[in-house]
């Protein structure tokens, strides 16, 4: 019999992640799991050097640590929103790297038994330039996935 106690959501703080998370907790209902979030950032692509000495405002507290205290907040938001909908978490992660080997690092490292997330569902063109976490998570994922069809 298939045993689901600990149960890994990476989210990307969309409005879609709701419906991500409602699957997730079908499931952790039906076998007593626990939720964890894991949200990934990454930071722009183009970014001039100086900013990340210089800093931001009149604080100059350095971009990069700025970032991740937004990213960190926007986690905050999100994880309230969706406690006050009835959805429980146990703990929730937001970390710099790239989002796929991020993903699949932090479900190996923490024992997970089941990832739940999101998929866009592009294809041909979008798909090429942006490519696909969620397909990357599944070629490499230490344990089961399920993906949850959030776009068009």
């Amino acid at each position: 019999m298939l045993m689901l106690r600990k149960i890994l959501v990476p989210i990307d703080l969309s409005p879609s992640g709701k419906l991500v998370l409602a699957q997730a907790q079908d499931f952790a209902l039906k076998f007593a799991a626990s939720i964890d979030l894991l949200h990934v950032w990454t930071p722009p692509a183009m970014l001039a050097p100086e900013a990340l000495i210089t800093g931001v405002g009149t604080t100059e507290q350095p971009f990069l640590e700025w970032l991740g205290n937004n990213a960190r907040e926007h986690l905050g938001q999100f994880e309230s929103q969706v406690q006050a909908e009835g959805i429980q978490i146990s703990r929730s992660y937001c970390e710099l790297g790239d989002p796929a080997m991020t993903i699949v690092e932090h479900a190996a490292s923490g024992g997970y038994d089941l990832l739940v997330l999101g998929t866009h569902g592009r294809t041909g063109l979008a798909h090429a330039l942006m490519g696909s976490v969620a397909e990357k998570v599944v070629r490499r994922a230490p344990c089961a996935v399920l993906t949850v069809r959030t776009g068009n």
